[in-house]
């Protein structure tokens, strides 16, 4: 990684230092030639208030990630938003227990009392750990969500603020009171679980939920009046097809490389570390940090991954270990024409790689497409009796005779042409909040 790290008075500080940053790595990855897109993401392990991915837009990647064309709207699956259809408003019914013999599912109730997933609720069940008086304790994190939805666990840990989930066993849900598969908050003991409740679930009255007994249900359960939660937050996935959260536009769901990431740190650390200033009130106070950094080993093989073709690299100027591949093949006084023009290139300041090596000129050429260096001067007999040295760039097709006393200057202008090609990638990236 290359990092980098910001350390400031207040938050305006810091919020002035992040979007410097913010837009300081969109520069470096489009001089690197390579389109990214900055998404929010999840604080994680580093903690801190806000956090961006940097992300590489491709099928082999790892992570998911949900975009808008329409809005700019862009965020890891991880964190993403989106508008929950509201449910049909309607007055509450009274609570009624009912036989769902073998319906454990949210499918398998739905199919059973013919309703729309959209009237259930679904339970789902964590333990948690959590960090108390220096020490580790776990609960039960109880997290309920309308059964047209899926429980996303990464926004359920950061509601909890808990610092790791695993799935919770039977016997853990059943010290509760609950029954798995037919468990709803009602009646159960509340003594050592968080219970987090989805928003949309607040919102949509009599649905259908688990009676804590086997093969029974509850018909009519309604939040406020049947229990209540320790948290109403977002705690659903965000899926390819939903609406962005202002309604102005609909998430795709592409795949991406992580490249990149920044934080804003603020105190968690330089509080444990004891790292203060004095302000100019004299009173001490903690640093306040950004975290920044750039995944430099991810990055050349996402730059390998856009920029090559069936024969090897094509690698930007900017990214190539040296500007210009000289190929000299024997015969004639190609010998000592490479060796005073390989002397001549240096002397420009040009970095060369010079393949003097007794190998067909076949395995020459591929070794040269391989390896991928932007621009290729070959030596050759044939081509001296044409009038000069053959010249190609990597990202083309085209060859060209170039007089010998010509092909330094020749040189120069193409690695002036490829940078700036590389400078007009880089522009003002409208901000991602």
């Amino acid at each position: 990684m290359k990092d980098s790290y910001s350390l400031d008075i207040d938050d305006a500080g810091l919020d002035k230092q992040y979007r410097a940053h913010y837009q300081a790595y969109f520069d470096i990855y489009h001089r690197c030639g390579l389109d990214v897109i900055a998404v929010a993401s999840d604080t994680g392990m580093m903690g801190g208030k806000l956090a961006h991915e940097y992300m590489y837009i491709a099928d082999i990647g790892e992570d998911t990630l949900l975009v808008s064309e329409e809005t700019g709207y862009a965020a890891n699956r991880e964190v993403a938003t989106f508008l929950k259809p509201k449910a049909d408003a309607e007055d509450m019914a009274e609570l009624e227990k009912v036989a769902t013999p073998n319906a454990k599912t949210i499918a398998e109730l739905a199919d059973f009392l013919n309703v729309p997933t959209a009237k259930t609720a679904k339970a789902v069940f964590f333990t948690g750990t959590f960090l108390e008086n220096q020490e580790d304790v776990q609960k039960l994190v109880f997290g309920i969500v309308r059964g047209d939805m899926e429980l996303n666990e990464t926004k359920l840990r950061n509601v909890a603020k808990a610092k790791e989930l695993r799935p919770a066993t039977e016997d853990e849900i059943k010290a509760v009171g609950a029954v798995a598969g037919f468990a709803s908050p009602i009646g159960i003991e509340r003594k050592n679980v968080m219970l987090i409740v989805d928003d949309a679930v607040t919102e949509s009255p009599n649905l259908v939920a688990g009676a804590n007994e086997t093969d029974y249900h509850y018909l009519n359960t309604n939040y406020g009046r049947d229990y209540t939660a320790d948290v109403v937050a977002d705690i659903v996935t965000a899926l390819d097809g939903h609406p962005t959260a202002d309604g102005k536009g609909t998430l795709k769901e592409v795949r991406g490389v992580e490249v990149g990431n920044i934080f804003k740190l603020g105190t968690r650390y330089t509080e444990m570390m004891g790292a203060t200033f004095l302000d100019e009130n004299g009173e001490r106070k903690p640093v306040i940090m950004g975290s920044y950094g750039i995944g430099v080993g991810r990055l050349l093989a996402c730059v390998a991954e856009e920029y090559r073709d069936e024969y090897g690299l094509k690698l930007p100027i900017s990214v190539a270990p040296y500007a210009v591949h000289l190929v000299m093949l024997p015969g004639g006084d190609t010998e000592a024409i490479g060796e005073e023009l390989y002397q001549a290139i240096q002397d420009a300041g040009i970095e060369v790689l010079y393949d003097d090596r007794d190998e067909r000129a076949g395995v020459k050429f591929n070794d040269a497409d391989l390896i991928g260096i932007p621009l290729r001067v070959t030596i050759s007999k044939r081509s001296l009796q044409n009038g000069g040295l053959e010249f190609k760039r990597r990202d083309s097709d085209d060859k060209r005779i170039i007089p010998q006393e010509e092909i330094v200057a020749t040189l120069k202008s193409e690695i002036e042409q490829l940078y700036k090609e590389l400078a007009e990638r880089v522009v003002e990236v409208p901000y991602n909040a």
